[in-house]
């Protein structure tokens, strides 16, 4: 079985689609065969030297229960791929902008009830609105509290004990250290 790189070492990702020449794929050409061969959710194709230091990256993603989109495969290609070049992958941020390029995180946010107490709001319903808050910002961000903290402009310690009462009345599972959690 013969082996062809799927990106060639002086590829860059405004190529054109496949070259029969040389093999080389588009960026959403090449996203596509990733996503047929490999599976997944979606592919992301970085040229070389735009995510990792001296190499190219595809990235897959799936999409976890809560709707995000999250890493699960990697390709590097470089001259020696070393562990320290497999440190310097930007798993944070690569999720990340998958994320807020595809969900509408922001439009969906901006259609929710905005997160303050109003005069006759039961605990019970703020406690909904929170977790319909939360549920739809960890779907685009890692830090959802954070988020939903600067978007009410509302201190962190207080979204934060406004998420444990939603958890305590039921409206969010438990938290996991370190994950949003929906």
């Amino acid at each position: 079985m013969t082996h062809r790189w799927l990106i060639s070492p002086d590829w860059h990702p405004d190529d054109p689609p496949e070259d029969p020449d040389t093999g080389n794929y588009g960026n959403q050409e090449l996203e596509e065969k990733l996503k047929r061969d490999f599976g997944g959710d979606a592919w992301r194709v970085f040229g070389m030297g735009v995510s990792v230091p001296n190499a190219g990256l595809a990235a897959g993603f799936t999409k976890n229960e809560s709707g995000r989109y999250v890493l699960s495969a990697v390709l590097v290609v470089g001259d020696a791929v070393t562990t320290d070049t497999l440190r310097r992958v930007p798993v944070v941020a690569l999720e990340n902008s998958l994320n807020i390029s595809q969900d509408t995180v922001r439009e969906e946010v901006d259609k929710l009830p905005p997160l303050q107490r109003t005069p006759g709001m039961s605990p019970e319903d703020f406690s909904a609105l929170v977790a319909r808050h939360y549920t739809t910002w960890a779907r685009g961000v890692p830090h959802p509290a954070a988020a939903m903290a600067a978007d009410s402009e509302t201190k962190l310690p207080t979204v934060h004990t406004w998420i444990r009462e939603a958890r305590l009345r039921g409206f969010l599972p438990p938290a996991r250290r370190g994950k949003s959690s929906t």
